[in-house]
């Protein structure tokens, strides 16, 4: 099934394929290289999210204030599961939808009354170990949340449930999803997976 192992004075040829040649003979930077692997057709190319600022006076014209939310749990049921972590970035947008500028970040985790689950760590990356005497602190969660307009997650219908069982602060907030209320086929993404 394999062939023999080549002997020291076997004669034996390996076709390389030719080297890419580069602009002008200069060094291609990351993103020129970027688009030659998109334009070949055989690639997508991820790039890296460059956060942006957080600001202390947000632009005038953008008077609603939205947040995203995202949540880690310790399952799939609100009513005896616990959030384990819990992130928020707040944002201006305005009436058209247009979005203005960041106005705060919060990330927090919580120990659970129960270890986590070996499958909730194999798939969020928690451990107990980072979990361990932790906690969410609620004056922090409640200064980003209170004023929002609109709260957004990934699945609202997984992380809205949790989030309003675990503080108050949710109830009552408009919820939008970016899974069942957005067109990703059209923009051009084969899934609504993160």
């Amino acid at each position: 099934m394999f062939p023999a192992p080549l002997e020291a004075n076997d004669d034996v040829v390996v076709a390389l394929h030719a080297p890419s040649k580069r602009r002008h003979g200069t060094r291609l930077d990351n993103e020129s290289m970027a688009q030659l692997l998109e334009q070949s057709g055989d690639y997508r190319v991820l790039r890296k999210l460059v956060p942006r600022k957080i600001v202390a006076a947000p632009r005038l014209g953008f008077a609603r204030i939205g947040v995203i939310v995202d949540s880690e749990t310790t399952g799939l049921d609100h009513r005896k599961d616990e959030i384990i972590e819990i992130g928020a970035v707040a944002f201006t947008f305005d009436d058209a939808g247009s979005i203005g500028d960041v106005i705060a970040v919060y990330g927090g985790l919580q120990q659970p009354t129960n270890p986590i689950p070996a499958e909730i760590t194999r798939l969020t990356g928690i451990t107990d170990e980072m979990v361990a005497g932790r906690a969410i602190d609620p004056d922090q969660l409640r200064a980003v949340i209170e004023p929002a307009d609109l709260v957004i997650a990934h699945n609202a219908g997984f992380d809205r449930p949790f989030c309003e069982a675990f503080s108050p602060i949710f109830a009552g907030k408009a919820w939008a999803c970016s899974v069942s209320e957005i067109d990703w086929a059209s923009r051009g993404f084969e899934g609504t997976k993160l």
